[in-house]
């Protein structure tokens, strides 16, 4: 009767640490795969906003004036679309948040405090993860004070803007 063979396996206590490290484990990882999620949609947001850049810059050396102004909200319905499809490979009016980019261009309008001064001055803004404006303004003695650094989850609420070509409110490059 001593021969019987006992088939090990987990004890309760070893089983609820496994669980609990686990557990913690798993708390640790969520937050970093949301922040690197976030990093990934606003990369391709800047991105996107340059594909706009590229294609407003390239209409205007090609035809000596800008394309139609959307003045703001952009959708598929605007003219501006029809005269940039020529300069696109694919474009997408909304950025990586599902949110419509917006496009100002020519002299005159009043977003962020910008003064411009020719009529094929542009602007092309995101308002962030929640598509919301963050009420920013352009400080032209301090033209890089639009630049912040991403280190809490609020940060990637913030306006992305590029204003004819470069970005004057956006995540600081390292």
């Amino acid at each position: 009767m001593n021969n019987i063979r006992r088939i090990k396996g987990f004890t309760v206590g070893e089983f609820v640490l496994s669980l609990v490290l686990l557990s913690l484990l798993i708390a640790l990882l969520i937050p970093l795969f949301f922040r690197a999620r976030d990093k990934a949609t606003l990369k391709s947001t800047m991105a996107d906003m340059k594909n706009w850049r590229k294609a407003i810059v390239s209409y205007i050396a090609d035809h000596s004036v800008a394309p139609t102004n959307p003045q703001g909200i952009m959708d598929y319905k605007k003219p501006i679309l029809k005269e940039l499809s020529p300069y696109f490979n694919s474009f997408s009016v909304f950025d990586w948040w599902g949110y419509p980019f917006r496009i100002w261009i020519g002299k005159g309008f009043t977003q962020y405090e910008i003064t411009t001064i020719d009529d094929k001055d542009f602007v092309v803004a995101s308002f962030g993860k929640y598509g919301i404006q963050d009420g920013w303004k352009y400080d032209p003695k301090n033209p890089e004070s639009g630049f912040f650094e991403l280190k809490k989850k609020e940060d990637f609420n913030k306006d992305i803007i590029l204003w004819n070509n470069k970005f004057i409110r956006c995540p600081k490059s390292k």
